[in-house]
């Protein structure tokens, strides 16, 4: 049963909507802010900087709490909220005149970015059941991705095309205000009810951090998230500084990388669904994205050469979208109905520290030994993960008979 089966159908397209305009809003006004033409120049190199390291620390800080008091107070009251906050605080990035307040405003994305994630999981994972969760799961891969590199891409071309930085800014606002009354209105609560109601959120957080089979996700899932960070963040620089492709030849690489990626994400999503396999799948596509990095790193100087190899390219991309829907899939298995959202909020804590450890030590590999530093750390960390992987039982065979036997410690 797909989403078109889902009973929860309406819920599920609207949350996958606005999942898609409030990441498109988002990079647009990050975009943006990184321009010239914002504020005249008067915004400091090291202070655009300072929002895209303080916005993800702000969510990695928040994430679990929200997760939490999601599963005390319900899911939409605070996926209404996130969408709301996001759209005032593009609002005010619009209207500023102070260089260093765009700190805090990063601050403010951060924390919404974090109320959003941890509810948007939960509800996804309150409305799937093993035999759709992957697919559900990667539909919303496939919205961040899409509102990700569209609003980014849509901020520069609008810049590009004369269009002035405060009128972009009110329209991203805008758009995300709108996705919060649509939310309001169409999504439907899912929370499952927590047997003693008078449970602390503390009390939940302690359930989720003490399960083992959560603890096992430790080693595989931060490490692959540290090479999806490694990879975006030395991006620019290596294209920049190695790849000597031209622009319509970059474009067809990034092409056929990104629908190979999408059409991979809902094949094997729905491959995982269909044989109630988890951890094949999680393997499969880390391994794939790891050689996908490593052949780009290693054709860097001479990427020319990759054309004689290209049909690897959208093979591997393909391969890779294995990953996504499998991975958020196996944490909705093994997690229990009464603690979803603290279980999405752990799980964001591994993607928040990856995308801190991958570009960190990814920084210090490129700038002490380049491409081959690079290259070096891609296989680890993948080694790594396909270790810890190995280690995660399945969720399928072991996970059913574990549900339900811890309790909570009021």
């Amino acid at each position: 049963m797909g989403l078109r089966a889902s009973e929860h159908k309406g819920t599920l397209l609207i949350l996958y909507f606005v999942t898609f305009i409030m990441r498109a809003s988002f990079y647009i006004t990050i975009a943006v802010i990184q321009s010239s033409s914002y504020m005249a120049g008067a915004v400091e190199g090291w202070e655009a900087t300072a929002v895209l390291v303080i916005y993800p620390i702000a969510e990695l800080s928040t994430v679990s709490l929200f997760g939490s008091y999601s599963d005390k107070i319900g899911r939409k009251p605070i996926q209404v909220a996130s969408l709301f906050v996001t759209g005032i605080t593009a609002f005010l990035f619009a209207i500023n005149s102070i260089a260093v307040l765009i700190i805090l405003f990063g601050l403010i994305f951060g924390i919404a970015i974090a109320a959003k994630v941890t509810t948007t999981l939960s509800i996804i994972a309150d409305c799937s059941d093993e035999h759709n969760r992957a697919r559900l799961m990667g539909y919303y891969d496939l919205a961040t991705l899409m509102g990700l590199a569209g609003g980014y891409g849509l901020g520069i071309l609008l810049l590009q095309f004369g269009f002035e930085a405060v009128p972009i800014l009110y329209a991203a606002a805008v758009a995300c205000v709108i996705s919060g009354f649509m939310a309001l209105v169409g999504i439907k609560e899912t929370r499952h009810l927590v047997e003693d109601e008078k449970v602390s959120v503390i009390a939940l957080l302690r359930k989720v951090a003490k399960d083992k089979r959560i603890q096992k996700l430790l080693p595989v899932y931060v490490p692959i998230i540290s090479l999806y960070g490694l990879v975006i963040a030395n991006a620019e620089r290596l294209l920049e500084e190695h790849f000597s492709l031209t622009e319509i030849d970059l474009l067809v690489l990034f092409g056929m990388l990104g629908g190979a990626l999408i059409l991979g994400i809902i094949i094997m999503g729905h491959l995982s669904d269909h044989y109630l396999k988890r951890r094949p799948f999680i393997v499969t596509g880390l391994v794939a994205f790891g050689l996908l990095a490593f052949i780009l790193f290693e054709y860097a100087d001479h990427l020319t050469d990759l054309w004689t190899i290209w049909p690897v390219i959208p093979i591997l991309g393909f391969t890779a979208g294995a990953f996504p829907p499998a991975a958020l899939a196996y944490i909705t298995d093994i997690s229990d109905k009464e603690a979803r959202g603290s279980t999405m909020g752990v799980y964001s804590i591994f993607f928040g520290s990856g995308m801190v450890i991958g570009p960190s030590i990814g920084y210090f590999m490129y700038n002490s030994y380049g491409i081959l530093g690079l290259s070096v750390l891609v296989a680890i960390l993948i080694a790594i993960a396909c270790i810890g992987t190995y280690l995660m039982p399945e969720a399928h065979e072991t996970g059913q008979q574990q549900s339900g036997e811890l309790t909570v410690n009021v």
